[in-house]
């Protein structure tokens, strides 16, 4: 029937628009362990094809001991470039030709280039996180921002606030020498407390224009998880971020909705350090809608 014909045809179709890999095809990806979970395939597969570029993203997930091997593997194959994710971020600076101002001042790598055999060192989560403030409409210039935990992802959004933010308390459980020594290269005033203060830090957020979760507090498969015993810890102007996005409202996220603030999950910060990787190697904007989409985001 004309019904069937015109069935088989769009199914051709669509079966030629798909297979469009080929010898000249370029490779990317993420490195991590564990990684499968990643939508970061999906983010950056979905902008090459839109803009029609002949490229591919695939993840990596490669055991600790064979970690020196992907490197090699990288520069000979070549990997256009690739992401990096936990427990790679720091190890890789051993491996890296050179590293941009902010992986500098981080310490701290998760966006790869392969410049015909030199590798370039990238941080782009803090950019990434400052960028779904904006979306948001949040305007950082000179406030004062807390932030719980101290781990990689806390030390890249840190550093990115540096340009904007007035003050920055972290409250961590443990001593990172990290705080004072990017407190010595910036001018904005970054302070170390502990978190086990929970009268400080109740001080702190009372006047404090944004607080930012960063730990893996509250994230699956322990939901019940929340650094913030009740919502008399958020001032009535308070605007609450956790980078957590599974679950996608976690506890302390519902604490901020029920006392009517503004709030955000991770999704916005992985969708943004994706479109900042994205254009590091590439040159070329993320097509943040489509990307959307693809991801159900919108």
């Amino acid at each position: 029937s004309l019904v069937d014909d015109c069935y088989i045809i769009e199914k051709k179709s669509r079966r030629v628009m798909m297979n469009k890999i080929t010898g000249y095809t370029g490779l990317y990806g993420i490195v991590a362990n564990p990684i499968k979970h990643s939508f970061s395939p999906m983010m950056h597969n979905t902008a090459f094809q839109y803009l029609g570029i002949d490229d591919v993203y695939l993840a990596f997930e490669v055991e600790e001991n064979h970690f020196a091997n992907f490197i090699t593997s990288a520069r000979i194959l070549p990997i256009k470039g690739f992401n990096v994710s936990m427990p790679y971020k720091v190890k890789i600076l051993s491996y890296l030709d050179e590293l941009t101002p902010e992986a500098k001042l981080c310490q701290a790598v998760n966006t790869v280039k392969n410049d015909h055999g030199k590798l370039i060192g990238h941080i782009s989560d803090g950019i990434g996180f400052i960028k779904a403030c904006e979306e948001k409409h949040w305007n950082l210039h000179q406030q004062k921002i807390v932030v719980l935990g101290a781990g990689g992802a806390a030390r890249a959004i840190v550093a990115a606030l540096t340009k904007q933010a007035k003050d920055i308390i972290v409250y961590n459980r443990s001593h990172k020498d990290w705080v004072e020594q990017m407190n010595q290269q910036c001018h904005c005033s970054i302070t170390l407390k502990s978190l086990q203060d929970m009268q400080s830090l109740k001080n702190d957020l009372k006047d404090a224009y944004l607080l930012i979760q960063t730990t893996n507090v509250g994230m699956e498969p322990h939901t019940d998880g929340c650094l913030i015993p009740d919502e008399s810890y958020l001032n009535k102007s308070l605007k609450v971020a956790d980078i957590i996005y599974n679950p996608q409202e976690t506890k302390l996220l519902t604490l901020a909705k029920e006392k009517g603030l503004e709030y955000m999950n991770g999704e916005g910060m992985i969708l943004y350090q994706g479109a900042v990787s994205f254009e590091f190697w590439t040159g070329q904007k993320m097509p943040i809608s489509e990307v959307k989409k693809s991801l159900k985001m919108e």
